[in-house]
């Protein structure tokens, strides 16, 4: 007995999903019958099976829990008309009429048919009839299935195509079933006929006695039959090179070999030249709110070169208080080697290298006593280790961020740092729940953190716990970027293209805002392969 779900809440609310078998497993992960890719779904929610002759809904140990009609529950048969709510996507459940698969679909149905689901489960096209192969789309080819295989990961899954509309009008029918795929072994290819041996005792065919071209000369039996056994542009070739005279053949033997040598002049001069390439332009020295890509420093693949130091600019404006914060990324630097200092005056110093050191993002609270407020402020990175410059060390994406502080009570001020506190632990509690919970846990723990900026001294515990604890968030979103991206290099290298274009667009729900520099670097990956 078939039955039907109905988005009545969500993002795609109408669309609707018919089912036939006797168990469909709902939630995030491809091993289910049914994939949702939004947050708030567990990786197994719910299990909706028959039981005699009624539909029950089963939850699965799910994070949110299994609503019917508002309610939790564990296990709970389902009538006509129940509400089953899956995090933030509510179904209705409704009865079918068991069907022969042979109806026709009415008038007009198929533009409805084909905005119906967004829901097709990749394992449902390798299964039998009553096991999900309802879901697959009609009518498509092996190259659709497995796009269809690489994107179950990383997109909404696909519409299921509809059977074409009848002729006829009258209400409106349940969505007909698609037939089950099946797919014919593949034949062999009809044995091309053999020509007989020549027998040696037939003589061969006298060639004509007259002059011959140049080159040897063919007969038009011979030209025949290289236009029939070659393609068009393949026998023009053959049919040139045996009507040109000797010194044509050594002449392009001779430019061929010219322009072989020609092509690795040119790569040898290419590779050369690599290492002898400048940056061009004015070197960046103003700081602003966008990260300044350019890398500075000492050492292989720096874009300027300064082995000592390096100076910014950036001038400070606030209307109240404000806390500024000095963002940038390092790599090749020993303890207490680089200082940071502001107008003169040291105000911390670059951590030493980790082994993730590539991809860490740091910043360093600059505190507003040390900023002159309406001029500009000097802001230096100093290796104070280097002279007479022989260490490499390099520093980039450079940028300054102003946060304004609040001006309210120590009370309130603890207050709304406990709230923004509290939503950080919950969504670093869950990470694979949703794409975006280790990004919001950073971003709930960095509120508390500058909230309590404003705190006066001395500053309460939770001031130091939202630091540990967004510490502890950032290395969580640098280990997901450095995967990522990794399976996007994988994927190119493998040529692709489209998986590693998909997995930079899955990248963005980790990282929605550019104040994390894994969104830069995505871009600028993105423009490398040019995807």
């Amino acid at each position: 007995m078939p039955f039907q779900l109905t988005i009545s809440e969500g993002r795609e609310a109408g669309k609707e999903f018919v089912f036939d078998q006797d168990s469909v497993l709902i939630g995030r992960s491809t091993d289910c019958d049914v994939a949702l890719f939004d947050p708030g779904v567990s990786r197994k929610h719910c299990r909706i099976f028959l039981d005699g002759e009624t539909w029950s809904v089963e939850d699965q140990g799910s994070a949110n829990g299994t609503l019917v009609n508002g309610t939790p529950v564990s296990t709970q048969a389902l009538e006509d008309g129940d509400k089953l709510t899956l995090g933030p996507v509510t179904f209705v459940f409704a009865l079918l009429e068991a069907s022969t698969g042979e109806e026709e679909m009415p008038a007009g149905a198929e533009q409805e048919a084909a905005n119906s689901t967004r829901i097709v489960s990749v394992d449902a096209l390798k299964r039998q009839r009553n096991k999900g192969v309802a879901l697959a789309p009609e009518g498509a080819d092996e190259e659709e299935l497995e796009e269809l295989r690489q994107g179950a990961t990383r997109h909404n899954l696909r519409s299921l195509r509809p059977a074409a509309p009848s002729q006829g009008g009258g209400s409106r029918a349940p969505a007909a079933k698609a037939a089950p795929i099946e797919r014919a072994a593949p034949s062999a290819p009809p044995a091309r006929p053999q020509r007989p041996a020549p027998s040696s005792s037939v003589p061969s065919r006298p060639r004509a006695s007259g002059p011959q071209p140049a080159g040897g000369g063919l007969s038009a039996a011979e030209r025949a039959r290289i236009r029939r056994e070659s393609p068009g542009l393949v026998a023009s070739a053959k049919l040139f090179w045996a009507d040109a005279s000797s010194g044509v053949r050594s002449g392009i033997i001779g430019g061929g070999a010219a322009m072989v040598l020609a092509l690795f002049a040119l790569l040898y001069w290419l590779v050369l030249s690599e290492g002898e390439k400048r940056p061009t332009g004015e070197e960046p020295a103003m700081l602003a709110t966008n990260p300044i890509r350019d890398s500075f420093g000492l050492g292989e693949g720096v874009t300027w070169e300064r082995p000592d130091m390096k100076i910014f600019q950036w001038e400070y404006t606030a209307a109240s208080r404000a806390v500024v914060i000095l963002h940038y990324q390092a790599q090749g630097i020993s303890k207490d080697e680089v200082v940071v200092s502001v107008n003169g005056v040291d105000v911390g110093k670059v951590p030493a290298d980790t082994l993730a050191s590539q991809d860490r993002a740091l910043e360093l609270m600059i505190p507003a006593q040390n900023l002159k407020r309406g001029e500009p402020n000097r802001i230096i990175f100093d290796n104070v280790k280097n002279p007479p410059g022989e260490d490499e060390w390099r520093i980039w994406n450079v940028w300054v961020e102003r946060a304004l502080l609040p001006e309210l009570a120590p009370e309130e001020l603890e207050r709304q740092a406990r709230e923004s506190f509290k939503r950080g632990q919950t969504n670093f509690g869950r990470p694979d729940v949703g794409a975006r919970n280790r990004y919001e846990a950073w971003k709930g723990f960095r509120e508390a953190w500058l909230m309590l900026e404003a705190h006066p001294e001395p500053k309460p515990d939770l001031y130091f716990d939202a630091q540990e604890r967004m510490k502890a968030a950032q290395q969580e979103l640098d280990r997901t970027c450095a995967k990522l991206l990794l399976e996007v290099e994988g994927y190119y290298n493998q040529g692709n293209y489209r998986a590693a274009s998909a997995t930079l667009d899955h990248l963005k729900e980790y990282f929605p805002e550019y104040d994390q520099p894994c969104a830069t670097r995505a871009e600028n990956k993105r423009s490398e392969y040019g995807l």
